[in-house]
């Protein structure tokens, strides 16, 4: 195919005739310029534009093969010798060749005369006739020594300029091409009447110099002047911690209060004078302060029960200090002063002195009162004691809800955690121990606290995301969202968040004595045993013995503990001999000889002994043991009875199957039904899958239960916090890592595949988490590790787990890591924040620019997508696409019963009709029409037209000459007319101006198709 064409400078230039020649590999338009010594030049015409500022980089030229079969010159003479007279072939030596390379501007008219002025650059002799560099023909990328030339340069690299490529025998003529190119690598081959060669061509830029003229510079740094990486592109991208146009703003740590602290490093937070705590968000008291608090720095105000200018006076003497002895009553009169009101019998500052002491009758129970000189002195009834038994806690000295414990000559008050104090009369400072999450401040009320929330987060400790059904909902509540969240409680439970269980109990139901247990939804009593040894509890034919509300058990002479469940070791307080392997003599002073003959225990607690001769013995195991000490437990999983992935947990001649989701059954080999909840509303019908369920819905229904008009997704569409897509007649679900199927319900790998459980432990693993069943004397949960030490032990924890057995994992959310109201998911030892669109980053710190609605989805900043032959961008909320007139499309007519190929379908919503005005260009085409469109045609108005001859400033035409052998037949000038707007360049260029591409049969050349472009 030759191609040729007529340009004018607007909107349309000549970039989008030159790409559209790289993009489909079309043929070039070669013309010859013959040298005065002995060369041959060929010049390529491919044409570009060109501008400068400072920048830096390399122009590579790489040779990948050169063909000179005959060693001849371009004027056809010999590089060396003469000419076999028999053959006519050179023979004589081959060509000595190297190459030589000029780079200057862009030439109309290339001439090999003048100065190179972008750069010049050759090889030394690097072959004969004919050689070839492989690597380089193989892989272009691939750095190669061999036939490459670099030339360097310091300014802007132009877009367009001349490139002249000569081929030199060394004491002889050349080959030479020539051509103007762009920036983008090529791959050249020429060929001429005597020898032709193969190279490619690029620019690269110098470390540091970006973008297509390589005049972009971005050095990453990091420090006082700027904190930033650069990208692809040459764009600064902030490290972590850092913001800002140059990233010299650092992020200050989580939560801290940017009015009264700031940061110079990421993570600080550096309080400003008068303020401290970790988040800057304590003030600090006026010097001196003693029992005061404070809202603003230097504030000194007084507790409840404390005053005076620092807060050091107790107005409340008698509480804090109870002075008044023997019953007296204390009064407070100023601070730091009382008085005691002293009962009959006693005076003094605290009624410390007895004047009639047994005029009180002190002593309870019907004690007698005798005076003695130090007071009083009760002589007891039978089966009392003490001074007077006197019970402190009658006068219920606990304030605000406290419980009385009476001591011996006092009490002590269990106050509600709101309270502090020995009578409960203080009001404990609950913010200090800063419950409030998402607050701008907490402030401590009489009896409790108040914590002042962010916009969206509600609750008493403000740990409640309005806007949000995750993990809102409790109790098995099914979370619906509006302006805000409503959660339905299941039966038995009431409240906001379904989390408080109706008590049933409240109005006591049970009689007799009997303790009452709530249900979901009702109560049930637990009646008292009138006697705890019936049943008996008691094990190894011991005896039972009741006492009040408790038993004993008299345990025979082998076992011991609360039930006689524990074999005795009776060597470990008296001393044995060892008779054989299963008797033991133990010194005794309860038999005649003074010793007592008992068993070993050497075959455990699941084994008889039988002695054997020579010392030695064996052992009778129970059903399920084995062993030479009956110690280990017959594995019943040996033989995997649990199908379909479930876990065999071994137990005593017996084993227990742990299903995965979507199984059940003792063997796991019974489909959990889901739909046997009847989960499908309105009308939708059910199709059971594995570990989930489908809805076909009925009626324009929508979603995953078939519940909704509006809209595909809820909050419980997507299981295990995956992200719901509405796409009009279905949904999408994306998951979470680690997380997949339909709907994010099905676990990708198992947490069990890294063997954590040790010792023999068996893992079960679920969803993202697991649990080891430990074998018999081992305990631990999630990889910890047992230190033994002398009667004693400690569990060392993974890091992500905590507690004694370090069963607990550590909520890495607690801290509410994840900014700018994104969700945090908790994760072993780490956490993942699901950033709301328009953020990313590990904390969903970094703005990445607003989402745009379009055609009624959703798409991020950033993305991009295709709307017919155009191509759209989301940037920032806005939706800009391209502007070329895509027209209507051909498509295939089903004919005869036949379905269209499925290349040539119509958008959704067309349909392929058939069109009256299609133009042949290589018959048969009947089976052409075009897709449908709802709206007409826009009307045509321009004088730029195929086969007019008429050109402006925004009017271009091409002559596409096509060889007629190789069109596919069913080949139209609509086809060829489609395939040119689809292509990127013609999108590249309708960026800004809107694009028109008209095609028609050349009226001078039945192989051409003319065409016109107009831009505007």
């Amino acid at each position: 195919m030759v191609v040729s064409w007529r340009f004018l400078n607007n909107c349309l230039n000549k970039d989008f005739v030159n790409g559209l020649l790289s993009c489909q590999s079309k043929s070039h338009h070669w013309a010859l310029l013959q040298r005065s010594n002995r060369s041959l030049a060929l010049l390529l015409l491919n044409t570009l534009r060109a501008s400068c500022i400072y920048s830096s980089g390399y122009f590579e030229l790489q040779l990948i093969e050169v063909q000179n079969a005959n060693g001849e010159l371009s004027d056809g003479d010999c590089c060396d010798g003469e000419r076999n007279t028999q053959d006519l072939r050179c023979s004589s030596d081959e060509c000595d060749t190297y190459f030589r390379v000029c780079l200057k501007e862009y030439q109309t008219d290339v001439t090999t005369k003048g100065s190179c002025i972008y750069g010049t650059g050759s090889t030394n002799v690097i072959g004969g006739n004919s050689f070839q560099f492989k690597s380089a023909k193989n892989n272009q990328n691939r750095n190669n020594d061999g036939g490459k030339i670099v030339i360097p340069f310091q300014f802007a690299w132009p877009v367009s300029y001349t490139l002249i490529v000569e081929a030199w025998d060394w004491d002889n003529g050349t080959h030479s091409s020539s051509g103007k190119y762009s920036r983008l690598q090529q791959t050249i081959q020429y060929n001429g009447l005597t020898a032709s060669f193969e190279y490619s061509i690029r620019v690269r830029c110098d470390e540091n110099y970006y973008g297509s003229k390589c005049n972009k510079l971005c050095r990453p740094r990091d420090d006082w002047h700027g904190h930033y990486v650069c990208d692809q592109l040459g764009n600064r991208g902030c490290m972590e911690g850092w913001m800002g146009t140059y990233c010299t703003t650092a992020i200050c740590k989580q939560g801290c209060n940017l009015l009264q602290g700031a940061c110079h490093a990421p993570g600080e937070c550096k309080c400003t004078y008068g303020w401290q705590g970790p988040f800057c968000d304590s003030c600090l008291p006026y010097p001196g302060c003693v029992h005061g608090t404070c809202v603003k720095p230097w504030q000194c105000t007084c507790e409840k029960n404390w005053g005076g200018l620092l807060c050091e006076k107790d107005l409340n003497y008698c509480g804090t200090n109870k002075p008044c002895k023997n019953g007296g009553t204390c009064m407070n009169t100023e601070p730091d002063e009382y008085n005691c009101a002293c009962p009959d019998g006693y005076s003094g500052k605290n009624c410390e002195i007895a004047e009639h002491a047994c005029v009180s009758n002190p002593c309870a129970n019907g004690g007698t009162c005798h005076e003695v000189p130090s007071g009083f002195e009760c002589h007891c009834p039978a089966g009392w004691a003490g001074p007077t038994y006197t019970d402190e806690c009658l006068s219920n000295p606990c304030a605000q809800g406290g419980t009385c414990i009476d001591m011996e000559n006092g009490f002590e008050c269990l106050c509600l955690p709101q309270w502090a104090g020995n009578t409960c009369q203080i009001d404990a400072n609950e913010c200090m121990g800063k419950p409030c999450l998402n607050a701008y401040s907490c402030k401590n009320l009489i009896g409790g606290y108040h914590c002042a929330c962010f916009r969206g987060w509600a609750g008493q400790n403000c740990d409640i995301n309005v806007n949000s059904c995750h993990g809102q909902c409790q109790n098995g509540a099914t979370c619906k969202v509006g302006n805000c969240y409503v959660c339905a409680c299941s039966p038995g439970f009431v409240g906001r968040h379904c989390d408080i269980q109706r008590n049933s109990c409240a109005s006591g139901p049970c009689r007799n004595g009997g303790r009452c247990h709530t249900l979901l939804d009702g109560f049930v009593c637990e009646c008292p045993h009138g006697n705890l040894c019936s049943p008996n509890p008691c094990q190894n034919k011991a005896q039972c013995h009741s006492l009040m509300d408790d038993f004993y058990c008299a345990c025979p002479d082998d076992y011991e503990g609360k039930t006689c469940s524990e074999l005795k070791d009776h060597c470990k307080t008296n001393p044995c001999e060892v008779i054989d392997s299963c008797t033991v003599a133990v010194a005794t002073n309860g038999t005649q000889e003074g010793v007592w003959h008992i068993s070993s225990n050497v075959c455990g607690p699941h084994g008889r002994c039988i002695s054997q001769p020579a010392g030695n013995f064996t052992c009778s195991c129970e059903q399920g043991f084995t062993g030479t000490y009956c110690h280990e437990n017959i594995n019943d999983c040996v033989t995997p009875p649990c199908k379909n992935g479930g876990t065999c947990i071994d137990g005593i001649s017996s084993f227990k199957c742990f299903c995965p989701d979507g199984w059940e059954g003792t063997l796991c080999d019974m489909d959990v039904n889901e739909c046997s909840r009847n989960p499908c509303k309105n009308g939708g019908r059910c199709v059971d899958l594995l570990n989930d369920f489908y809805c076909q819905c009925q009626d324009n229904w929508k979603g995953k239960t078939c519940h909704s008009r509006e809209s595909q997704c809820d909050s419980s569409t997507c299981s295990n916090g995956g992200t719901c897509f509405d796409h009009g007649d279905t949904f999408r679900c994306t998951c979470l890592s680690g997380w997949g199927g339909s709907t994010c319900n099905t676990a990708k790998n198992s947490t069990c595949d890294s063997n954590p459980c040790e010792n023999g432990g068996t893992c079960v693993g679920a969803g993202d988490a697991y649990t080891c069943i430990c074998k018999d004397g081992w305990e631990g949960y999630n990889g910890g590790v047992c230190v033994d030490g002398v009667n004693w032990f400690r569990c060392e924890c993974a890091p992500g787990f905590a507690g004694p057995d370090c069963r607990i994992n550590i909520d890495e959310c607690q801290s509410s890591p994840c900014a700018y109201g994104s969700t945090c998911v908790d994760e072993i030892n780490s956490f993942l924040c699901v950033c709301p669109l328009g953020r990313a980053g590990p904390r969903c710190q970094e703005w990445i620019g607003k989402a745009c609605r379009y055609s009624g989805l959703q798409f991020p900043h950033g993305s991009r997508w295709e709307e017919e032959c155009n191509t759209c961008q989301c940037v920032n909320g806005i939706v800009r696409c391209s502007k070329v007139r895509c027209g209507r499309r051909p498509c295939l007519l089903q004919r005869g019963g036949a379905g269209p190929d499925s290349s040539a379908l119509c958008p959704r919503g067309q349909e392929c009709v058939e069109h009256q005005f299609l133009t042949c260009f290589a018959k048969p085409c009947h089976q052409w029409g075009v897709c449908s469109t709802p709206d007409p045609p826009l009307p045509l108005h321009t004088q730029c037209e195929p086969n007019s001859g008429y050109l402006d400033n925004s009017c271009a035409r091409i002559t596409l000459i096509f060889n007629r052998d190789k069109v596919p037949q069913g080949t139209t000038v609509e086809n060829i007319c489609s395939e040119l707007r689809y292509l990127p360049i013609a999108q590249t260029l309708a960026k800004d101006c809107t694009l028109l591409i008209l095609c028609d049969l050349s009226y001078s050349n039945s192989d051409a198709v003319e065409v016109a472009m107009v831009s505007a």
